[in-house]
Order: C-alpha cells, then structure tokens, then sequence
C-alpha cells in the first residue's frame, strides 16, 4: 500500500457519522446489500431476478454484463444474506482500514464481477455440454465476499474466529476446509443442478489470492498518483583516485535538527514503489509479531515512510 494511502497520510476525519467513521465502504456496502432485499420482498422479486440475477445465456448470448455485479447484490432469503453480510463485517473492516476505503471498494466489486464471472463461464460449458440441461441463475454476494476472506487469512493465517459461535478455529484451517470442501462438491457431481454457486466461492478464493500476490490494488493504477514526482539513484559523478570526497550540505529542517529522526542512507534514496512494498512487509510483520520484533533496518523504513508523509503534508498546506 502506497504511503500516501494510509491513514496516518490520508487524515481521514474521526467521528460517528457513517462515512467519517470506521469502515465507511464495507458499512455502505452492507447497507445496499440490505436494501436490496427489501425490495425484492417488498416488490415481485421475480422481476428483480430476471433483470439482475446472473444467468450465462443472459450475460455471454445477449450482452447483459451487468449481472456479472448486480447479481452479487441480491439474495434468496434472510439467513443467505446474514452469513455473508456477518462475515464481510467480521473480516472486510480490516482489510479496508489495512487498504484504505477507495482500494477496499474496487477490490470487493471487482471480486464480485470475477467470482460471478468464473460461475458464468462454468455454467456455459456444462449447458453446452448438455443442451438438455435446465439453465439456472446465481445470485449472493458469497463470491465477492469468500475473495475478502481469503485476502484476510493471507495476512492474519493464525487469527482465531469463533466457528458458529462456538468453536475456535484458525483463518487458515477455515479457509483451507471450506475451499476443500467446495472442490469436492464441484467435482463429486460435475454439472449438476445445485443451489450453491460453488464455482463463484472458488472464483472469489482464487480472485483474493491474485489481488495480494500481484497487488491489483486500484490506487496503483490512479493517474493522478502517476504524475507525482519520484526519487531517483542518481550515481554519483566519477573523480580521479586521490581526489577529496566533496563535503556534503546539511539538508535544512523546519524543526530542531536533534529532535528529527535522519533518514537512514539505504531507505533515502529508493523509489516510492521500492518504499510502499517494504512498507508493506514491516507493516504485516507488525500484525504478526508486533512492533517489538522489528530489525532497525525496518524502523527505518517506518521512519522514512512518515518523514515523507510530514514532507507531503507541508507542501499541501
């Protein structure tokens, strides 16, 4: 994650309104989530389905691309619409505090258009397969929400969640049993009628992996953050052997220069690229092991990241 991304830059504003408060994107999304259910039990949901739910034959035969997200809005009844709402709280608020509310948002619906993607482009073959076969729909926000997981158990594999309330388990082990699980439901009976979208649970798993592994983050593809100035290695100009090292200047410092960390030389002179990935290790390493198992060189890291986040505050003001 960028360091102009971060809440310690972004000066986000505190309170207890809903988009000053904590997790506004995973709240707004739940609530639209929840509204949406209510209009389809207020109002024929029959309608809703056919516009909305994702069908194969609809999405690749006649161009209706938008149910690839809005299909990941709507859902069959109260308790399909708790389990992925309780678990998109459970795990989506610290993942939008970790990527920040823009980055957390395009993730969670590019993962829905992924996951159902990855169900439609099943659902096709097995039709094709068997043109006799009924054509079915999918609808629920499972997908997008199993990607917020996987990303989640990625970052904290040894975080404990309470399994029905109950039983302890550890991120890893849930995920792990539950994707095996689906694996075997989708190869157990291959092209069979069923009512859960087993491919667009592992669409969205497989969708969460490759969002942390390539950083598909959204703020990575901002133009306006690509016109920023970057820092360059400038090499320094050849002299004969025997010649006097230049004396160097003492930059001049706003603040008393006794009381201001100096940015060490390895972490001064690298790119803003070089410094968001660092920043990223030491910042999970931070959530593993916490601050005191930190090297110095990683200190400095957390030191230049905020030196430059003070430095691009006061050009703002």
């Amino acid at each position: 994650m960028g360091i102009y991304d971060r809440e310690y830059y972004r000066g986000e504003t505190r309170g207890s309104g809903w988009f000053s408060g904590a997790a506004p994107a995973c709240k707004t999304i739940i609530l639209i989530n929840v509204l949406v259910f209510f209009f389809q039990r207020a109002f024929d949901h029959g309608v809703l389905n056919d516009e909305l739910a994702a069908s194969s034959e609809a999405i690749f035969q006649h161009g209706h691309v938008w149910q690839l997200l809005t299909a990941t809005f709507l859902h069959g009844n109260t308790f399909h619409l708790l389990w992925n709402m309780l678990f998109l709280w459970m795990v989506g608020r610290e993942m939008e505090s970790f990527y920040g509310s823009r980055d957390f948002a395009a993730m969670y619906l590019s993962a829905a258009v992924f996951s159902t993607l990855g169900w439609a482009v099943l659902d096709a073959m097995a039709q094709h397969a068997n043109p006799n076969r009924i054509s079915t729909e999918m609808i629920g926000a499972s997908g997008a929400v199993m990607a917020v997981v996987v990303l989640y158990a990625l970052y904290y594999p040894r975080r404990e969640v309470l399994l029905f309330f109950v039983l302890p388990v550890e991120m890893w082990l849930l995920v792990v049993v539950f994707l095996g699980y689906q694996v075997w439901i989708l190869f157990d009976q291959p092209g069979a009628e069923t009512n859960v979208a087993v491919a667009s649970h592992l669409s969205g798993a497989l969708y969460g992996y490759l969002f942390k592994h390539f950083d598909l983050r959204w703020s990575r593809l901002n133009w306006g953050r690509m016109r920023r100035p970057r820092l360059r290695v400038i090499s320094p100009e050849p002299r004969e052997k025997g010649m006097p090292r230049p004396a160097t200047t003492t930059p001049s410092w706003s603040q008393n220069p006794a009381t201001v960390p100096k940015p060490s030389i390895t972490t001064a002179v690298v790119t803003e690229e070089q410094l968001d990935a660092r920043l990223d290790e030491v910042l999970a390493k931070i959530a593993r092991e916490g601050r005191e198992g930190l090297t110095e060189e990683e200190n400095r890291v957390l030191q230049e990241a905020s030196r430059r986040a003070r430095n691009r505050r006061s050009d703002r003001i």
